[in-house]
């Protein structure tokens, strides 16, 4: 190896490094404080320092600094202190270190990272280099194991979430086929007559009753399809104007003491599912009416935009919170509990549903507060549907068709009446079902020979 010109610096009265370096044939500066290495440094420039920590001046980082500033050709191998460490081998490197070698190395090392340095490598003592792995080997551990823990916590909260899609599914199922019993018997039974009054009355509230969980079993079904992967809509023409026309109608019918001010264009054609977006309108202004007060206005307005069909809806009630509008946007079952109240308690369902299926039709749903009061809702919609397939997930076997009951009586003198008028019927309830399904037949009979 040339003769190189090199700076030692060691505590007074030990200069074995300098010997050893000087032995070898390079030309050898000592210096016994930090200080004095940087003046040999700007002074002479020499190719290498050999420098042992825990001389007088200033500690290591900062020599190395001040060496760098002078020249970034110089190579700095710093020497570890025999007793004890004032700096930690990473803070030497990141200041700019060449080399780091174990206390009191032998003479081979002390060659051996000065060959290494000059040409331009970096140099560790096994023992260092063990010491700087050593945390890098348990992050690595750490980080595996955060990855497993992570995998399994991912692979658990999937099943949580498949579980409860079919919990929904299978509950909503199960509530399907008494709703519709009760509602299909409450309406064949006031179809009937003879009932008072009173009993009339309360027939009609049981029916509505009926009506509002049907509604709401129909809503988890949905959010339970969402969540498997297994929700289509059905895409055809449609005139956005009369969807917003039935829904208010319908939403009017249930509140009657709200003032539903629907004001629409003559028409506004779309391609979109109809009932989606009609079932959404019911969902928005339910909100709406179910927080106005008595005499209160909920404004129905639509119209075709630039961004596309716009829909809106405004409520004069006391408005809605930004953080409730959050929760439910993020998550289902997120009622608005401060603004509540037990007859205006819901699933808080709807509200995230809408925007659900408003955000499948390629459009954006939004809330806020209103700064008069009350609240306004609105969507924006593609006139043409921006519909992307929803992965499908392996499909269950459906329930094979009822047939429906044949025309007449069991001896089958009631060929020549006309066919029975059905109440819609989803459920599979044995006798309880075709109990029904021949009050019906009779009721059909009845109409038919009072109409002759």
């Amino acid at each position: 190896m040339d003769p190189r010109a090199i700076v030692v610096c060691d505590h007074p009265g030990n200069f074995r490094f300098a010997s050893v370096l000087e032995a070898a044939g390079h030309v050898v500066e000592r210096a016994t404080d930090a200080y004095r290495v940087i003046e040999l440094a700007q002074r002479s420039k020499p190719d290498a320092i050999f420098f042992q920590l825990g001389v007088e001046g200033p500690p290591g980082p900062e020599l190395l600094r001040r060496v760098r500033s002078v020249s970034g050709e110089i190579r700095v191998v710093c020497i570890l202190e025999p007793e004890a460490a004032t700096v930690s081998p990473a803070d030497l490197l990141r200041s700019g270190a060449d080399g780091i070698l174990s206390s009191n190395p032998d003479p081979e090392t002390l060659r051996w990272a000065l060959d290494g340095v000059v040409r331009g490598g970096c140099v560790l003592s096994p023992a260092v280099a063990r010491g700087l792995l050593e945390p890098f080997a348990q992050a690595a551990s750490r980080e595996r194991e955060w990855a497993r823990a992570l995998a399994e916590t991912a692979r658990q909260a999937e099943e949580l979430a498949s579980t409860k899609a079919e919990f929904l599914s299978n509950v909503s199922h199960e509530l399907r086929t008494p709703l519709t019993i009760i509602k299909g018997v409450a309406q064949v039974v006031g179809r009937f007559g003879g009932a008072s009054d009173d009993l009339a009355g309360m027939l009609v509230k049981l029916e509505e009753a009926a009506t509002k969980l049907t509604r709401m079993v129909e809503n988890l079904l949905t959010l339970a399809e969402m969540e498997r992967g297994e929700f289509e809509l059905n895409v055809d023409a449609c005139d956005v104007v009369n969807l917003v026309r039935e829904a208010a109608d319908e939403t009017a019918a249930r509140y009657p003491r709200v003032n539903v001010d629907v004001r629409l264009p003559v028409g506004i054609p779309a391609r979109a599912d109809a009932d989606r977006i009609r079932e959404v309108i019911v969902q928005i202004l339910d909100n709406a009416c179910r927080y106005s007060e008595e005499g209160g206005v909920v404004t129905v307005q639509a119209k075709r935009a630039v961004e596309g069909i716009v829909v809106s809806i405004n409520d004069q009630g006391k408005g809605v919170d930004r953080r409730v509008v959050a929760a439910a946007f993020g998550e289902a079952f997120s009622p608005g509990e401060q603004v509540l109240t037990k007859d205006r308690a819901g699933l808080g369902l709807g509200l995230n549903l809408a925007r659900s299926l408003v955000a499948l039709h390629g459009g954006i749903l939004s809330a806020e507060p209103l700064p008069g009061g009350g609240s306004k809702v609105s969507f924006v919609i593609p006139a043409e549907a921006q519909v992307q397939p929803a992965a499908k997930s392996p499909q269950r076997e459906q329930p094979e068709a009822q047939q429906e009951p044949e025309s007449g009586d069991a001896n089958g003198s009631d060929a020549g009446e006309p066919p029975p008028q059905e109440i819609a019927i989803e459920a599979h309830e044995g006798d309880t079902l075709e109990q029904l399904r021949e009050l019906q037949r009779r009721l059909a009979q009845s109409e038919s020979r009072a109409q002759q």
